[in-house]
């Protein structure tokens, strides 16, 4: 008497759009033999999923740092701890968000009083800054006139307390999304 025991294992992938049959492995087992996994599912079937799934997450992710971004700049433009005379310093306030070296978003770097040179410096601070990371995704925030640091240096709050928040809503906000 020879005993057969045997069942199909599918891995079913819902998404809003679609169904896609990711997996077929078939399993059988015999009393006198083991039949080996066969792969019904193409690999470039596989792999064309694969990638659609981590642009899918590189999506969310943009667009979450785009709001912690946003909350980041609010904290740092409502900072009154010092006087803006011409502007620049607060217009150059802003974030820019890149992936693999390359702005995939940038704030509006909003001219404050007559402080259009501020706003122009900030964008290219951040563009530049955007070189020294080349692979994966980043979340800059700068304040992009060169007198920034001695304004923070005499005492003043430029992006000390957006830095704090960062700190806290950023790695909340990827656990939140599974990254860590």
């Amino acid at each position: 008497m020879r005993l057969y025991v045997g069942f199909t294992f599918s891995v079913l992938i819902i998404t809003p759009l679609k169904r896609v049959n990711a997996i077929y492995v078939n399993f059988a087992k015999n009393n006198s033999e083991t039949m080996p996994i066969r792969q019904l599912t193409p690999m470039s079937e596989i792999d064309r999923y694969t990638e659609q799934e981590l642009k899918r997450l590189q999506n969310v992710l943009i667009r979450s740092l785009q709001y912690c971004g946003e909350q980041v700049l609010n904290t740092a433009r409502s900072t009154n701890s010092y006087k803006d005379q011409t502007g620049n310093l607060r217009s150059s306030l802003g974030y820019v968000i890149a992936v693999d070296g390359r702005v995939v978003y940038q704030s509006d770097f909003q001219t404050v009083k007559n402080g259009r040179d501020g706003s122009e410096k900030g964008a290219a601070f951040a563009k530049k800054l955007v070189r020294r990371f080349p692979h994966g995704v980043c979340l800059i925030v700068v304040a992009g006139m060169e007198y920034a640091a001695h304004v923070k240096n005499k005492g003043y709050d430029v992006l000390d307390s957006s830095e704090l928040l960062a700190d806290k809503i950023v790695p909340s906000m990827l656990k939140q999304l599974g990254f860590t």
